[in-house]
């Protein structure tokens, strides 16, 4: 049996008897990992109360085989980024961003950097302006896959390869991955993706996050991101976000 102590995000938690709950954590040293935390809907327990999603802190917890529940021991809570229950556009943009890391981030693999991001994100999410908060959760799901090694070429159409800035982009293909150039017609060619949600895309991969809170996203260039980023999601995890249509 090993012991761990990390700075961990709480990304979900359910019941598994009258006193205890299984918690999915977002580890820093860890990655993804999932707990039984014993007697935490007690009156008297090491977490203070009964956990809650989207809870940092620093976590001691034990792992003895990755294909079982570790044991959780203690959560000293550092920060519940209370915006994030407050307003619905931070709430769903996190609820999203938090199905993405529990669809797609490995258990027991250590992912500093996709933990920097989620953190940064959901601190982002908790105290930026409602109509900044859609763009913070596009910036975040992108900049997700690229970590993870599933980021689009934007520069080259998936199917055959020719620089999109001859042919122009003309469609979103979920099981290449990437952009279809107007000249090509892939199986799944479902999405229509202009060159200017080309151009938004890029930006919210690249941008900073203080330029990234000043978009404002029209509704058929979010519709065309979703759509795209639902796509993929789905070919990569084997099912659909139901979180992403609120976004």
């Amino acid at each position: 049996m090993t012991i761990h102590k990390s700075l961990a995000l709480t990304l979900r938690c359910g019941d598994y008897s009258e006193t205890s709950q299984v918690v999915s954590l977002l580890a820093r040293s860890v990655g993804a990992v999932k707990c039984l935390a014993k007697g935490s809907k007690r009156g008297r327990n090491p977490f203070g109360g009964p956990l809650d999603r989207w809870t940092l802190g620093e976590a001691v917890f034990s792992l003895r085989d990755p294909n079982r529940l570790a044991t959780l021991m203690e959560l000293y809570e550092l920060e519940r980024f209370e915006g994030l229950r407050t307003g619905l556009p931070a709430f769903f943009g996190a609820c999203a961003a938090t199905e993405l890391v529990l669809a797609l981030v490995p258990e027991v693999d250590p992912q500093p950097e996709v933990f920097d991001l989620v953190i940064e994100t959901l601190r982002r999410l908790a105290r930026a302006e409602a109509e900044a908060a859609r763009a913070i959760a596009f910036a975040f799901a992108w900049r997700l896959l690229a970590l993870l090694g599933y980021g689009p070429d934007l520069e080259h159409c998936v199917q055959c390869g020719r620089p999109l800035a001859e042919a122009g982009p003309g469609a979103w293909s979920g099981a290449l991955g990437g952009l279809v150039c107007s000249r090509c017609d892939a199986p799944d060619r479902r999405i229509p993706f202009t060159g200017k949600s080309a151009q938004a895309l890029a930006f919210l991969l690249s941008a900073g996050w203080a330029e990234v809170e000043r978009v404002r996203l029209s509704s058929a260039t979010a519709e065309a991101l979703r759509g795209a980023l639902g796509s993929r999601v789905a070919e990569l995890a084997g099912r659909q976000l139901s979180a992403l249509k609120y976004v």
